[in-house]
């Protein structure tokens, strides 16, 4: 048993280092109006046997009415599974949200648990999917991290605002 989780760790580290060779660009690009999309976090599952290799997309957005500017971010991960016959509902992963507002110089993170949002889409955005951060308003930097080994997308800009 164990060389067979050493294996699909093999397998899931080298597709990361594949997503890493294939590039993703920089960060270097104006802000862009809230929502924005960012590009793709891939990230080994917590139970790399059971959950497999995870892809978290990242869509930043205003929550209404907040006063001092509060984002919104949806997390949208896909678990690529080794093991279809699982409930894909159990597989979570812990995702950091960083925010960096490069008006105020203000920064902070939040710690989530996302799960995957395939098996009811849904339902998906009510179930933990979501972090909101007090970023204020202006031009705010915004990246994702995992415990687990991870390709982090580059960060995204995009302006808080009325």
């Amino acid at each position: 048993m164990r060389k067979v989780i050493r294996g699909r760790s093999a397998i899931g580290v080298a597709a990361l280092a594949a997503t890493t060779m294939l590039g993703f660009g920089t960060a270097g690009a104006a802000p862009v109006p809230s929502p924005a999309r960012a590009l793709d976090t891939w990230a080994l599952s917590d139970d790399i046997g059971r959950c497999g290799i995870v892809r978290i997309p990242m869509t930043v957005g205003l929550t209404s009415g907040w006063p001092g500017g509060e984002a919104y971010i949806l997390l949208s991960p896909e678990f690529f599974v080794p093991d279809l016959t699982h409930q894909l509902t159990q597989c979570m992963i812990a995702v950091t949200v960083h925010w960096e507002n490069l008006d105020t110089g203000a920064t902070g993170s939040r710690t989530v648990y996302p799960m995957d949002s395939r098996e009811n889409p849904a339902a998906y955005q009510t179930s933990g999917n979501a972090a909101y951060v007090a970023s204020g308003y202006g031009r705010v930097r915004f990246w994702l991290s995992t415990a687990t080994p991870h390709v982090s997308a580059p960060s995204i800009e995009t302006v808080i605002s009325l």
